[in-house]
C-alpha cells in the first residue's frame, strides 16, 4: 500500500517538477514582466474574482464524486451523467452570478470582456477537474498526473512563441495569453473524454433536478467547505485590486507566484491522498502512517523554503523581475512563503477529515478563517498594501491548518513520541541556524547551499523520511 502510494507520488512529482516550475516561474512570470505596468495586476484581480464564484461550478461535486467512486466504481456512468447535466446548468448560473456581482463592483466594459474569457477558463477547468476526479477515483494516479500537467506543457509552447517567437501577428498581448490558456484547457478536456470513453460510453446526460437532488443533498457540505476555503484563499487578490489598485496587486502576485508554485507541488499529495484515504479510511493504522509521513515531508519543505526566502528573497525577486521588483514586493514575498507551513497541515489533515466526511467541524473552522482573513485584509490592505495581504494569508493558512490538525488528532488519536518530537524540534533549530546565520560566516552562496542541503538531509533522517522499508518499497517498484 505504502509502496504504491510512494511510487505514484514520485511519478507525479517528477512530472510536476519538470513542468510547473517552468510555467509559474519562467513563462507566467515572463508574461508579467513583458506586459505594461499594472496590466498583469488587473488580470490577476479579475482572475481571482472569477475564482471566488468557482464553487458554483463545482458545488462540492468533485470531492463527493472522488469519495463515492473510490468506494464503489460500479456505477460511474449513471452518476456521471446526472452530474454533467447539472454542471452545465451550474455553468449558466455561474456566468449570471459573476456578471451580476461584477456590475455591482463597477467593472468597466473592457474588464467585462476579459472577465468573460476568464469565466470560460474556469468553466473548462471545472469540467477537467471533474473528469480527473474520476481518473483518480479509479486509482489511476499516474494518468491523473499526466492530465494535470498537459495543459501547462501546451501553454509553455504557446506562450514561448508569443514571448520569443518573433512571428508577426503573434506578439504577446493579454488577450492572446488568455486565449492560449483556453486552447490548452480545451485540449485536455477532449483528451480526458477520450481516455474515459470506455467507462462512460453508456452515459446518459440528464438535466433533471430530481435525478441530481440526492447527490446535492450529500454534496452540499462539500460545497460549503470548498466555497469558504475558496473565499479566504482568493479574496485577497480581489480586495487588493479594488482597494489599492492594479499596481499593488501586481506587486503582491510577484511573491504569491512562488508560494503558489510550492502549493502546486504539495497539492499533488492532496490529489492522491483524498481517494487513498476515502478507500482506506477504516484502516486506521495505514491512514495514520501515510498522514504522518506526508506531513513531515511537506512541513520540512515549507520550513526550508520560508527560511531560504528570508535570506535570498531579494536576490530571487530581482533575478525574476529585474525591472519591477522593489523592497515592498520583497517584504511581501518573504512573509507569504511562511503560509505554506499552514498549507501543509491543511493538505494532509484537511484532506483526511474530508475523506472521513467530518465536514461540520471543517466548515465551522473555514468560516472562522474566512472572517479572520476578511477582517485582516480590510484593516491591513489600505495601510500596507501587498504586505498586509501577505500577513492575512499567512495568518489564515496557519489558523485553518492548526484547527484541521487538532480535529484530526481528536478523531484519529495520532500518537506523539515525545522523545522523537524533541529531537525533531532540535534538528529544525539547527537547520534554521544554518540557513539564517550560515551566510554571515560563509559568504559563498554555493557553499552555503551545500551546507543547507546537508542540514536538510540530516533533518530528514531524524524525521524518519529515509526509513529503510520505505526506500526498499520504492526500489522494488
Amino acid at each position: 500500500m505504502l509502496k504504491k502510494y510512494l511510487s505514484d507520488i514520485a511519478f507525479i512529482q517528477v512530472l510536476n517538477l519538470m513542468v510547473k516550475p517552468i510555467w509559474i516561474l519562467v513563462i507566467d512570470a515572463a508574461v508579467q514582466e513583458a506586459l505594461p505596468k499594472g496590466e498583469y495586476g488587473n488580470y490577476f484581480g479579475l482572475f481571482t474574482f472569477s475564482l471566488l464564484f468557482f464553487i458554483i461550478l463545482d458545488f462540492g461535486l468533485n470531492s463527493f464524486n472522488t469519495t463515492k467512486v473510490s468506494r464503489n466504481s460500479d456505477n460511474i456512468s449513471a452518476l456521471t451523467g446526472d452530474i454533467i447535466g447539472f454542471k452545465i446548468i451550474l455553468a449558466i448560473v455561474y456566468l449570471i452570478a459573476v456578471f451580476a456581482v461584477g456590475t455591482l463592483s463597477g467593472y468597466s466594459s473592457v474588464e467585462f470582456e476579459l472577465l468573460l474569457l476568464l469565466c470560460v477558463i474556469q468553466i473548462i477547468t471545472s469540467f477537467n477537474q471533474f473528469f480527473r476526479s474520476i481518473v483518480s477515483s479509479l486509482q489511476k494516479f499516474k494518468w491523473d498526473g499526466v492530465f494535470m500537467v498537459l495543459d501547462r506543457v501546451l501553454l509553455i509552447g504557446f506562450c514561448s512563441i508569443l514571448l520569443w517567437g518573433g512571428i508577426e501577428g503573434l506578439e504577446l498581448s493579454l488577450n492572446k495569453f488568455v486565449y492560449a490558456q483556453i486552447i490548452g484547457l480545451g485540449f485536455v478536456l477532449v483528451s480526458l473524454l477520450i481516455f474515459l470513453f470506455r467507462y462512460l460510453k453508456n452515459i446518459s446526460i440528464s438535466f433533471s433536478l430530481k435525478q441530481v437532488k440526492p447527490i446535492l443533498i450529500k454534496s452540499w457540505p462539500f460545497a460549503i467547505l470548498i466555497s469558504l476555503m475558496g473565499l479566504y484563499n482568493y479574496i485577497d487578490g480581489v480586495m487588493l485590486e479594488r482597494m489599492v489598485g492594479d499596481e499593488e496587486a501586481g506587486i503582491y502576485v510577484m511573491g504569491y507566484r512562488f508560494y503558489f508554485a510550492l502549493l502546486m507541488f504539495a497539492q499533488v499529495f492532496s490529489g492522491v491522498l483524498l481517494p487513498f484515504f476515502s478507500k482506506n479510511i477504516k484502516d486506521i493504522e495505514a491512514v495514520k502512517k501515510i498522514a504522518n509521513y506526508t506531513f513531515k515531508f511537506l512541513f520540512l519543505v515549507g520550513v526550508t523554503a520560508a527560511l531560504v526566502t528570508l535570506i535570498y528573497g531579494a536576490d530571487i525577486l530581482h533575478f525574476r523581475f529585474p525591472t519591477k521588483a522593489n523592497d515592498h514586493a520583497i517584504l511581501s514575498f518573504k512573509i507569504i512563503m511562511f503560509g505554506f507551513i499552514g498549507s501543509s497541515l491543511i493538505l494532509v489533515y484537511g484532506t483526511l477529515l474530508t475523506a472521513a466526511v467530518e465536514l461540520k467541524y471543517l466548515n465551522i473552522a473555514a468560516l472562522t478563517t474566512l472572517i479572520v482573513n476578511w477582517v485582516l485584509n480590510y484593516v491591513l490592505i489600505p495601510k500596507y498594501g501587498a504586505v498586509g495581504a501577505s500577513i492575512a494569508t499567512v495568518t489564515s493558512q496557519i489558523l485553518f491548518g492548526s484547527i484541521c490538525y487538532l480535529i484530526g488528532q481528536f478523531k484519529f488519536q495520532f500518537k506523539v513520541d515525545l522523545k522523537q518530537f524533541v529531537v525533531q524540534i532540535l534538528s529544525l533549530i539547527v537547520l534554521t541556524l544554518v540557513i539564517l546565520f550560515g551566510k554571515q560566516y560563509v559568504p559563498n552562496t554555493i557553499v552555503h547551499f551545500i551546507m543547507i542541503t546537508i542540514a536538510i538531509i540530516g533533518v530528514a533522517y531524524l524525521f524518519k523520511l529515509f526509513e529503510a522499508k520505505h526506500l526498499k518499497s520504492l526500489s522494488r517498484k
